[in-house]
This record gives structure tokens, C-alpha cells and sequence, in this order.
């Protein structure tokens, strides 16, 4: 049996499971200890002590990387020089400054990204075990903290981003900028946005690559002659119509950046960014239906 599928004596029924196996923000008290273990082993270096006769190790406080991520993270710590006689007492003084931020797995995240002695797997491993929301991937070409997603989900995007180019480039960033540490909803619906213009256009506005999405979904209404390879339909949810209605969707869904018909030539900012579940719906869609047109799946009849 894997450490995943173990669970505690007593838990059983599908209500217990599916409470055990929640997923929890920031830093729950059950991994709090770990956690900070993990800073702490981090942020200490090792170095080889000078004048000995034999190779003997001290331990250091990594001042350097202390002191850049604190201004980068805006934490006040107080200014300290490396020294191995008073290593323990400037540890703990900057663990203790490093707990009082509100945002703890910053530091985790800012660690993954600029310390290449970072142990992610043993970091990885405590986020595991602790169900936490967040797991160590990658972000802005660096390693990093993202939202824990169904392994399913994070295949088939993995999929369709390496087949599909620059759709795949727009989808990649969209999915950092939804599921990174500090979620930017509003960015990651408008290259979810991209994405699909990069996988539609080239095929329904050959003659013009510069359409948006929007004039995408209207030359497929008009042209009435698009099809998905589905024999078996309703007329309720006529495969082309729904592909169509889902790229509306996503189209008019844009608030923050088209008004509410969503027509072309209507680009004026509307209140509110867009949420981060209208974002997360349109990622998803983008997915689909980047995969549906880069797997030559969409076509006009006879052609």
C-alpha cells in the first residue's frame, strides 16, 4: 500500500475520506513544525572552518540569501554577519522575524526559486503528507509553489501544451499566472484567451491573422459548415454549435476587458477583474478547445 492511499484507523466512509483528504491553505498546524524545519536546514550552510587540523564543518546562517529574500518579500529582519559562535542565536532571531509574515509559503517559494541547493523533493514531501493545496512545480522558468490539481488535469494540459506550439506557450503562462503562489485571474483569462486565437485563427481567418477571438466565433456562425467527427448528436447540443458557443463563452466572459455583449469593436474596460473561478473556466475551455482544433479535429464540410 502507498503512503497516498493509507489513511488513518477509523476513516472509512465516504464523508471521513473525503474530509481527510481535503486539501488546506497556508500552513496548517499539523505541518507547521516541518515547514519551518525545512527554512531553517535552507537557510544554513555549511562551510568548511579555517585553521583546523582536521576537516571540520560549521554551521552558518546563510546572511545573503536571509537578507535579499526579506527585502524581496518586504520582511523586516535585522541586519547580521555570518558567524559560527553566534549561528544558533541568529537563526533563531530570523526564524522568528520569517514566522510573523502573513504569507509563510512565500519563503518556501522564493527558497525553490533562488536557492539551487533547495531540497524541493524533501519540501515536496512534507506538502504531500500535510494535504496541503500547493505542490512544487515550475513558474516563471523557475521552481516554485503552484496550486495542487488533480493529476488527470495537469496531464492533459501537459499534453496539449507540448503539441500545440504558441496556443501551448499562451496556455503554459495562463496556467502560472491561475495557479502560482499570488493568483493574477485577470492575466490568466486573457492568454487563455490568446492561446485559443493562436489555435483558431490560422485556421477559420487564414487571410488574416490578426483577428481576435471574437471574429473567430463570428465567421464560424456565418460560414454554418464547421464540424466536430461525432456521428451520434442531438439537436440540442449540436457538436459545431456547442464548440462555437463554448469559444463565445469564453469571449464574452471577459468583463474586464469587453463589455457585456461582447462585440469586436466593444473595447472598453468594464469594474471588476475577473474572478478567479471565471478564470479557472476559461483556462479550462481554452484546453479543450485548443486540443479539439490542434488535433485537426474541427473542419468545414467538404473541405
Amino acid at each position: 500500500m502507498t503512503e497516498d492511499a493509507w489513511r488513518p484507523l477509523g476513516i472509512n466512509d465516504d464523508d471521513a475520506v473525503a474530509k481527510y483528504d481535503a486539501l488546506h491553505e497556508d500552513v496548517p498546524k499539523w505541518m507547521y513544525y516541518a515547514y519551518w524545519a525545512w527554512v531553517n536546514s535552507t537557510l544554513t550552510r555549511r562551510v568548511l572552518k579555517p585553521g583546523t587540523m582536521q576537516r571540520t564543518y560549521v554551521k552558518l546562517l546563510n546572511t545573503e540569501l536571509a537578507e535579499q529574500m526579506c527585502q524581496m518579500l518586504r520582511i523586516s529582519i535585522p541586519s547580521m554577519d555570518a558567524n559560527e559562535y553566534r549561528y544558533e542565536k541568529q537563526m533563531l532571531t530570523a526564524i522568528d522575524c520569517l514566522k510573523r509574515h502573513p504569507r509563510p509559503l512565500e519563503i518556501a517559494d522564493y527558497l525553490l526559486a533562488f536557492d539551487e541547493a533547495a531540497k524541493a523533493d524533501d519540501l515536496e514531501a512534507i506538502l504531500a503528507r500535510s494535504k496541503s493545496a500547493w505542490t512544487v512545480g515550475e513558474r516563471l522558468g523557475k521552481r516554485g509553489l503552484i496550486r495542487r490539481v488533480p493529476s488527470g488535469v495537469q496531464d492533459a494540459l501537459d499534453s496539449v501544451m507540448a503539441k500545440s506550439q504558441h496556443a501551448g506557450v499562451h496556455l503554459a503562462k495562463a496556467w502560472e499566472k491561475l495557479y502560482g503562489l499570488t493568483p493574477e485571474p485577470s492575466s490568466a483569462y486573457g492568454l487563455a484567451v490568446k492561446a485559443i486565437e493562436d489555435a483558431t485563427v490560422p485556421l477559420v481567418c487564414p487571410k488574416n491573422p490578426r483577428r481576435s477571438l471574437g471574429t473567430v466565433v463570428s465567421t464560424m456562425e456565418s460560414q454554418r459548415d464547421w464540424s466536430l467527427p461525432i456521428d451520434r448528436t442531438d439537436n440540442r447540443a449540436d457538436p459545431a454549435t456547442t464548440l462555437i458557443a463554448m469559444m463565445r463563452m469564453v469571449w464574452v466572459g471577459q468583463h474586464d476587458r469587453h463589455g457585456g455583449n461582447g462585440d469586436e469593436e466593444e473595447e472598453r474596460f468594464s469594474p471588476g477583474d475577473v474572478s478567479f473561478d471565471e478564470a479557472v473556466a476559461a483556462v479550462s475551455l481554452a484546453v479543450t478547445i485548443v486540443n479539439l482544433f490542434d488535433a485537426g479535429l474541427v473542419k468545414r464540410s467538404g473541405k
